[in-house]
């Protein structure tokens, strides 16, 4: 618990962190604050497999000519070993495509500007909340912030009068993860995306020249009817990546929305307005999501106005039809929307769009005593709203039916074994058995326990709980290895990983068409093995969520962990390469999340630091998590610190420091 509390450096800002010591002071240091991208590391691995397999979002087949495989390795030449003059003229004999496409994704202006790189001058390169930074990262990989497994746990699916207000509250707090979409359209940040985003586009440019005069040079013709580019596969990428994760954000949202006002209103049907708070009130709480929800409809866009692109299909996102909004606003909203258009600006954009709301409400008559009908009204004309300034002219086939990791994950195991040295016939983890002091039943019974949890990520009945998951779960593994088996000591952590390392180097036959998440396995522990036997509660508190009570195991990172790195590390104090996890979470959060490089484990250790037993649970915390959560790591704290002053009774300097401070001297 002491580690969780106090996971902060104490640095030189002297932030209040709004922790205390075992002597009631407060603790001061430096917030957790990571290095923000223009564009998402993970975004320039994605496109390199992209030109391999020809596959876009949602399974999407590639429209354009691809890249042949010759030219792909062109790309990563120098192009003083291939281009002719005077492409071949470049500054540093290692210049070629690649490296300067990846060079753009850190915000870096000139891969020559070694004053710049040296004093970590990245003028792309922004400082954000590492919960932000964690949030923004899920939701370019299209995770959505709460799996419908998780919200059907929590109780969060059904409300009717029998259930306390706060459940209410609860659902908007998870449904307002998607706030991060605002973050996409600040100015600045969007700027910043857009000349990332444009600068690959010219280096790719710039290759597809060099392609076109080697071939010339050559006298030897690529593909006379349709030569792939590189820089228009970039725009068929990036657009198509970008209207992906909007339409599953929006999709996500408006699933769970609508199942709230259906039963919202059937509540308003069934039962009289309740008396007394007027905040747990069913009316209230109606007008409470359609404000929610407009919220989400203007955050829920990301505009790529200016972003180079020469493929037609796609010129509604990056070259919208020039719309007078003046002229709609004193209409008052009398017009509709031009169909896929919207201001660029979220504040002009909200001004639009609630003044054409108001103006549907009107023309329904709005203005009844009816308040189902005055309430399901305003659903509509919200839909209605929605539907114009969204469009209906999505490229990507919608409504989405398959996760985006969960088609990736079936593109990396689907390739030709021409493509990659090995066929993987399952994907999952590796783990490790490093508690040697439980029964054979003991383990038994843990293990029955474990893969019934983890099991239990895909489906719920008929019902698929995250999309696409039917068709990747029979190949969903855990390969479980006895570390006496292997001469691992108990609870050897460095021999584990020391071992693990030496599987992945020789492509050993226990894990080689095992596809892993990355350079990570799992350790059961005694800690992970009792958390299971007996499981984790709190009997007689209303402070927690039983739901967020959860049996845990241990995600380790491999090899490439180093210690005294991680002792320096700002953006995860006191990570030591161990993360306990829910084995719920593994399969429909973690594992997806590492796959996809979207994060590391020590992201995960972050929003584990924050919960009373230090485990990560999955998704993105909600506002109504952080404040119980903090609230019962006071009092567990302030509970400690009583219990240590009653047995040192004051007999020792520590002993009357902690008296004294509990008394207020």
């Amino acid at each position: 618990m002491a580690a969780n509390m106090f996971r902060h450096n104490i640095g030189p800002n002297g932030e209040v962190l709004e922790m205390r010591d075992l002597l009631g002071r407060e603790v001061r240091g430096d917030p957790i604050v990571v290095n923000d991208t223009p564009l998402p590391i993970s975004l320039s691995g994605e496109f390199l497999l992209f030109l391999n397999d020809n596959k876009l979002p949602n399974g999407r087949v590639n429209p354009l000519q691809n890249l042949r495989p010759e030219e792909v390795a062109m790309f990563g030449k120098p192009y003083r070993e291939w281009a002719p003059a005077p492409f071949n003229n470049t500054r540093n004999p290692a210049e070629s495509a690649a490296n300067l496409f990846m060079f753009a994704f850190s915000g870096m202006e000139d891969l020559f500007d070694f004053s710049a790189i040296l004093g970590g001058r990245f003028e792309g390169l922004s400082m954000v909340d590492y919960e932000l930074g964690f949030n923004k990262q899920r939701a370019w990989g299209g995770l959505v912030p709460l799996s419908d497994r998780r919200l059907r746990e929590k109780g969060l699916h059904q409300l009717d009068d029998s259930l306390p207000p706060k459940r209410f509250v609860y659902a908007i707090d998870h449904l307002e993860k998607t706030d991060v979409f605002l973050y996409f359209n600040i100015p600045e940040r969007l700027g910043k995306m857009r000349k990332a985003y444009n600068r690959v586009y010219e280096h790719l440019a710039h290759f597809d020249q060099a392609l076109a005069s080697y071939y010339a040079r050559r006298q030897e013709p690529r593909d006379p009817n349709s030569p792939g580019k590189a820089a228009e596969l970039w725009a068929e990428f990036f657009f198509s990546r970008v209207e992906f994760m909007t339409t599953r954000a929006h999709q996500w949202y408006m699933s769970h929305a609508n199942a709230l006002h259906a039963q919202l209103v059937e509540m308003l049907r069934t039962q009289p307005p309740q008396a007394g708070d007027p905040r747990g009130g069913t009316r209230n709480q109606l007008e409470v999501l359609v404000q929610r929800r407009t919220k989400a409809e203007l955050s829920l866009l990301i505009p790529l106005t200016g972003f180079k692109n020469p493929l037609a299909h796609w010129k509604r996102l990056s070259s919208p039809p020039i719309v007078n909004w003046t002229y709609h606003l004193n209409a008052r909203g009398a017009f509709p929307i031009p169909a896929g258009t919207y201001p660029q600006d979220v504040g002009q954009r909200e001004t639009v769009f609630t003044t054409r709301l108001q103006h549907l409400l009107q023309a329904q008559g709005n203005g009844s005593d009816d308040a189902i009908r005055r309430q399901t009204q305003a659903w509509a004309a919200l839909d209605q709203v929605s539907s114009e300034m969204r469009g209906n002219m999505s490229v990507i086939p919608t409504p989405i039916t398959e996760e985006l990791w969960v088609t990736c994950l079936k593109a990396r195991m689907t390739r030709s074994s021409d493509q990659q040295l090995v066929t993987y016939t399952h994907w999952g983890f590796v783990a490790y058995r490093l508690d040697y002091s439980h029964s054979h039943e003991e383990w038994s019974s843990f293990l029955a326990k474990f893969n019934s949890d983890v099991s239990a990520w895909a489906e719920a009945g008929n019902e698929e709980h995250v999309l696409g998951a039917s068709s990747i779960k029979q190949s969903c593994k855990i390969t479980w290895l006895d570390g006496r088996d292997h001469g691992i000591p108990e609870n050897d952590i460095p021999a584990a990983r020391r071992h693990f390392a030496s599987l992945c180097e020789t492509k050993s036959p226990l894990i080689n068409s095992l596809l892993l998440a990355g350079d990570v396995f799992l350790v059961a522990d005694r800690g992970a093995i009792s958390s299971y036997l007996n499981p984790p509660s709190l009997p007689g508190q209303e402070s927690i969520d039983t739901s967020d009570l959860k049996s845990h195991i241990v995600l380790v990172q491999g090899s490439n962990f180093n210690a005294e790195q991680a002792a320096r590390d700002k953006e995860a104090p006191g990570y030591s390469g161990l993360v306990w996890v829910a084995g719920c979470a593994l399969f429909e959060d973690v594992f997806p999340g590492l796959f996809m490089t979207l994060y590391e484990p020590k992201q995960l250790w972050n929003i584990s630091a924050c919960h009373p037993g230090g485990v990560y649970l999955g998704a993105p915390l909600a506002k109504y998590q952080w404040q119980l959560w903090k609230g019962f790591n006071e009092l567990q704290f302030e509970l400690i610190r009583v219990a240590m002053v009653e047995l040192l009774d004051g007999s020792s300097l520590i002993g009357r420091q902690l008296r004294d401070a509990r008394n207020g001297r």
